[in-house]
């Protein structure tokens, strides 16, 4: 494009896409961002190899309003989601908050936590943290400091849900061993393995539509929209001396409108 800087005349070319190889895009798409404070996995080659397989055709730039109906939408939490667990279920509100759940025992297989929605969705998208809020297991943040308060979507800060136990609230330092402590149990550790499956119904559920390792960070499944009301991430792995598992800002998302 042109346009008069400093009384001169400028011309500001964007380099084609097409003229760059996929991983080059991938590193810049990464780098971008993360800049931003997303801390969602790195973009891989293979990405970029998908969305230009899938758009062929494409020329001219990308606008705006053409790429939000593409995005998942974020479902903000509200009272009406029904948040339970296979153990230590009563405190499974809290994982919707900074609050958290915790197993409460060290995770093996089949331990699971569990949403209801209100009313059913094209579901695409599950993230959950997993660790101490403003300790080294929430996403990346800023460079030798606390991150910066996210705007809405991904990573936001969570709401609070009311009904929630200490909801928001850190976790106390469990009690010495003969002690007696009072509060919320503390924090486990991310899963060390995943799946997560869907239902109609809470009864029938999906084959799982994702599975992987928890992440240190912010674990992120994408999977192909489904429509469902129940969402159920169940721990897989196994490990000596596994710490309990624990569950902070559990966030849903939907697939765009361009795919409703």
């Amino acid at each position: 494009m042109t346009g008069p800087l400093g009384g001169q005349t400028y011309t500001q070319v964007m380099v084609p896409m097409g003229a760059q190889n996929d991983q080059w895009i991938a590193n810049i798409a990464s780098y971008v961002r993360n800049e931003f404070g997303n801390s969602a996995p790195f973009i891989s080659p293979a990405d970029v190899t998908r969305v230009r397989a899938s758009t062929p055709v494409r020329k001219s730039m990308w606008t705006y309003p053409e790429l939000e109906v593409t995005l998942p939408r974020l479902l903000p939490v509200d009272p009406t989601w029904k948040a339970t667990a296979s153990h230590n279920a009563e405190r499974a509100p809290s994982g919707l908050t900074l609050g958290a759940w915790t197993s409460g025992a060290a995770q093996t297989p089949d331990m699971w936590f569990q949403v209801e929605l209100p009313q059913a969705a094209m579901i695409t998208e599950v993230t959950f943290d997993a660790g101490q809020p403003g300790g080294g297991g929430r996403g990346r943040g800023g460079r030798g400091g606390a991150p910066p308060a996210p705007a809405a979507g991904r990573g936001a800060a969570p709401a609070v849900v009311p009904g929630a136990p200490n909801a928001g609230a850190p976790p106390v330092t469990p009690a010495p061993a003969g002690g007696r402590i009072s509060g919320p149990p503390s924090f486990g550790s991310f899963p060390i393995g995943y799946s997560i499956q869907l239902s109609m119904d809470g009864k029938s559920w999906s084959a799982p539509v994702a599975q992987g390792q928890g992440s240190v960070n912010t674990t992120v499944a994408t999977f192909k929209p489904t429509q469902a009301k129940f969402v159920r991430v169940t721990q897989t792995g196994s490990a000596p001396d596994a710490p309990a598992w624990s569950v902070l800002n559990f966030r849903i998302y939907a697939a765009g409108s361009a795919a409703n």
